[in-house]
Formats: structure tokens, C-alpha cells, sequence
């Protein structure tokens, strides 16, 4: 795999994520003088979280010992495992460097102890530890965060990630065309090692990649689980069927909406049916707009009955149709947008950072701005350089 063979071998190769990187190596330059002996990452999938840790291990001339949380599911286990680690001295590097992967995996409920087995185990370390985690809200990761020193990574940046798959056809001799790359850093969505995956997949043997052959990786949200979502909610009569359906959906309420939306006059026939269907999507709407404004999460609950078996016994009577999904069409257009999107997102915070004002306000100078590149071009260079801009 590309994304294996193509990983970074210094930070001056890594992508994105410099101010975390920076704090990630201060820590553990300054070990022995910190208050706290290990770390905790937390960031999205295909960040670079693993790869920064393995970095940082080479850079001291530290051993690493990696292991994941799902290898390790009881309080004995980790005691096994981090005694030995932690307390004894490396033989042939300076030290050692323990990582232990997706922390977020151990479960409350089958791994009892195991995150209050974590806290006191890193506490008597005499090495750095470094936890990674996608999701922050697990109560493993709770535990952590009491104990362990919270360095937060984010999704690739659009430029960065375009910069870093260009590197990667320089590389591999692919000629690849400007509106395939931005195709394929959008759909790969902050997430370096897919996109990577993406090209050598669209890799062929004459080594040309352009825009229609990136259209092919369109899809790469549309997991099977949607589309069996979908299947149920427009095919069923039974609420509990269909409730399930969407309680067990890997896409949000405000996603799985979308979809429901744009596919319900394909897959209804009845103006009655149709109307009906739209309704329970608006009052789930309703709901929606109520959540946001009085932050009562409550209501979930009833978006998501209203979507999923309010638009299920919508119907009349049963279709045979074919369980052929369009794409949303909003979806679709916020993802073309995204490129530029993020594009204007950074230079709005980089005004709004120089100017000490929000983005919001940061947006006034931007007709100011590209009046100045074109009328005072030398002026909007200085300008451009220093606030590190492009309008």
C-alpha cells in the first residue's frame, strides 16, 4: 500500500497539524520536569495521530512499543503489559516510548477497570506514554483526560492535503490534472491516508488520473449501512422496524435526513404519499430547529421517529421499486464547494487573527481586498504574504 511505503520519515514531511506537533514534541523533550507522563491525542481518523508518534520515537532515539486498546480488555492485561513495559530499561536505545492505540475502544461496560487500571499505571511511569483516540466522548477517554496531557489533532487542511497527494503522483510518475486533485483531497476529507488509497486505486497503467476518473470515488460516504437504512425506511409499515433502522445508522440525523429527503418522490408514486412523507420531514425540521435553539436534546427523540417511522407509515400501500439511491443534491454541492469553502474559512481567519476582530466581521474586507490585487497589485502582495492570503 502507497500510504504505507509513502509515510513520512521526518516531521518536515509531516502534513498539517504543526502547532500540535510542537506541543507533542515539547512534552516530550521536557519528560522528566512534566506534570503529566503521558499523553492523550485525540483526533480524526487518517490525521496522522500513529505516524506523529512514531516520529517523535525516532527523533529521541526512543524504542516504541505499540499495542492497541482491543488487544488488551482487562484490568490484569494492562497490568501484565504496562509493568513490563513502563518499569524496565531499554537495552539498546536511549529509552522507551509506550503507544497504545484507539484508547476510545475499551468499553466501560465489558472492561471494568481498565480505564482506572490506565490512570494509576501511568502515574509511576518512568517513560512517555501516548494514548490516541477518535472519539473523546467515551468514558475511557474521560478517564484519561484527568491524568494524561490533551493535544487535540485536526483534519488535514484542504491545501495541505492537495499539496501532499500531488507529492505523492511526483512520486509514482501520475499526471494528474488540478480538478481530479481537488476532487480527490474533497472526498478524501481531511484524511491523508484515503486519499493516497484513492489515486493508487485510480492508478492506471497509462499513469493519468483527470477529473472523471475522480468522480468515481464520489461515493465514498455511501456506506452499506445508509443504504440499508434507506431500504427499510421506504419499504417497511413497522415503526419499530424502521426506528431501529435509523438508531443503528452511521450517518447523523441531519445527513440521513437528506438523503430520505431527495430519494422519497423516487421512491413514492402517490402525490398523497409523497406530501405525507414531506410533512413528517418538516416537522422533523421542527424539532431540528428547536434543538439548535434551546439546546434541548431531547427532541432528538422526535426528529429522528419523524423521519425515520413518521415517513415509513407515510404511505399507502407498498412499491416495488428498485432500491436505486440518488446522492443528495445539497450534499453534493457542499461537497464541490468544500475546496473553496475552506479556502475562504482560512483567509477569513487569518484577517480575523491580524485584526483581533471574528470572521464574520473579517469578511467585509474581502471586496476590499480583491479590489486592491487588481487595482494595487504590489500593495495586496505585502498584504498577501504577511497575513499568509489568497483572495
Amino acid at each position: 500500500m502507497w500510504a504505507i511505503e509513502l509515510k513520512p520519515k521526518t516531521f518536515e514531511q509531516f502534513a498539517g497539524n504543526k502547532k500540535a506537533i510542537t506541543q507533542l514534541k515539547v512534552w516530550a523533550h521536557n519528560f522528566k520536569n512534566e506534570r503529566y507522563k503521558a499523553v492523550l491525542i485525540i483526533g480524526p481518523t487518517g490525521c496522522g495521530k500513529t505516524t506523529a508518534t512514531e516520529l517523535l520515537a525516532k527523533e529521541l532515539g526512543f524504542n516504541i512499543i505499540e499495542t492497541n486498546a482491543s488487544d488488551m480488555r482487562s484490568k490484569k492485561e494492562l497490568q501484565q503489559f504496562f509493568g513490563h513495559a513502563l518499569q524496565q530499561q531499554s537495552l539498546f536505545f536511549k529509552g522507551k516510548l509506550v503507544l497504545m492505540d484507539e484508547v476510545d475502544g475499551i468499553s466501560g461496560q465489558y472492561d471494568r477497570g481498565a480505564p482506572g487500571e490506565l490512570a494509576v499505571i501511568i502515574k509511576t511511569s518512568k517513560h512517555p506514554v501516548i494514548f490516541t483516540a477518535t472519539d473523546e466522548e467515551t468514558n475511557a477517554v474521560k478517564a484519561m483526560k484527568k491524568c494524561a496531557k490533551v493535544i487535540k489533532f485536526e483534519k488535514v487542511d484542504m491545501d495541505e492535503l492537495s499539496r501532499a497527494l500531488k507529492d505523492v503522483c511526483t512520486i509514482k510518475n501520475i499526471d494528474i490534472d488540478e480538478k481530479a486533485l481537488k476532487i480527490i483531497a474533497r472526498n478524501a476529507d481531511g484524511d491523508i491516508r484515503a486519499g493516497i488509497n484513492d489515486i493508487q486505486s485510480l492508478n492506471d497503467k497509462d499513469k493519468t488520473i483527470n477529473s472523471d476518473d475522480a468522480k468515481t470515488v464520489d461515493f465514498r460516504n455511501f456506506e452499506r449501512n445508509t443504504k440499508d437504512t434507506l431500504s427499510i425506511i421506504f419499504k417497511t409499515n413497522d415503526c419499530k422496524i424502521s426506528k431501529e433502522a435509523i438508531d443503528t445508522c452511521e450517518k447523523d440525523l441531519d445527513e440521513i435526513s437528506e438523503w430520505v429527503r431527495d430519494n422519497l418522490p423516487r421512491q413514492y408514486d402517490l402525490p398523497e404519499d409523497v406530501a405525507a412523507g414531506y410533512h413528517m420531514l418538516s416537522r422533523a425540521d421542527i424539532f431540528r430547529g428547536r434543538i439548535i435553539r434551546q439546546q434541548y436534546y431531547r427532541y432528538m427523540v422526535y426528529q429522528s421517529s419523524d423521519i425515520s417511522y413518521g415517513v415509513s407509515t407515510a404511505k399507502t400501500q407498498k412499491y416495488n421499486k428498485p432500491l436505486e439511491f440518488h446522492f443528495p443534491a445539497k450534499i453534493a454541492i457542499l461537497g464541490r464547494t468544500k475546496f473553496s469553502r475552506a479556502k475562504d474559512n482560512k483567509n477569513l481567519q487569518a484577517i480575523g487573527g491580524a485584526l483581533h476582530c471574528s470572521k464574520k466581521i473579517a469578511r467585509q474586507y474581502i471586496p476590499l481586498l480583491k479590489i486592491m490585487k487588481t487595482k494595487s497589485p504590489e500593495t495586496y502582495a505585502k498584504l498577501s504574504e504577511e497575513l499568509g492570503i489568497d483572495v
